[in-house]
């Protein structure tokens, strides 16, 4: 918390650390949310809204909020040990993904919110914020072989994707 921004390069070390280190602690929380006495006690009240928007994305429960929403964001920086600034830095970071995995919007040349979306369609798959660890144990199985999987990409245009990559019609 020195005087001095940290170097570029430090900024560069400890921003994965910090998007691993949430990775990690959404994963496992969000997954053990989802074990039925949990889910129906706890984190159903998150998945009231089936179609996600913005306002709703820290709409929890207390346990759940800190469980979590703040002990894995606050991970990351603690165990790195990094600047404010970096710190703040990330904070942004996360404010802006969670506001946009909750908008239903993708928006040009930014993450997709299909992963997450997929999340509250199904409920069952994708309990991470990366992927990650959703790739490891197989819980993104189902969206993979989705339309929504290949619409999970940085827009690069104004064309919307659901454009681009209709939705398929089952028979």
């Amino acid at each position: 918390f020195g005087r001095e921004l940290p170097s570029v390069w430090r900024l560069v070390l400890d921003f994965p650390a910090c998007v691993l280190m949430q990775e990690i602690g959404f994963y496992y929380s969000h997954r053990l949310l989802h074990v039925p006495y949990l889910y129906k006690r706890v984190h159903k009240r998150h998945h009231e809204f089936t179609a996600p928007m913005s306002i709703a994305a820290l709409y929890a429960h207390p346990l759940e909020h800190v469980a979590s929403n703040v002990i894995p964001v606050v991970a990351g920086p603690v165990l790195t040990g990094c600047h404010v600034t970096t710190m703040w830095v990330w904070l942004f970071y996360l404010m802006y993904v969670t506001t946009t995995d909750h908008s239903g919007y993708h928006m040009p040349f930014t993450k997709s919110p299909e992963f997450h979306d997929f999340h509250h369609a199904k409920f069952n798959y994708n309990y991470g914020t990366i992927g990650l660890l959703d790739y490891l144990y197989s819980t993104d199985s189902t969206f993979r072989q989705s339309t929504a999987w290949k619409r999970n990409r940085i827009l690069f245009g104004i064309t919307p994707l659901s454009k681009s990559i209709p939705d398929v019609k089952e028979k």
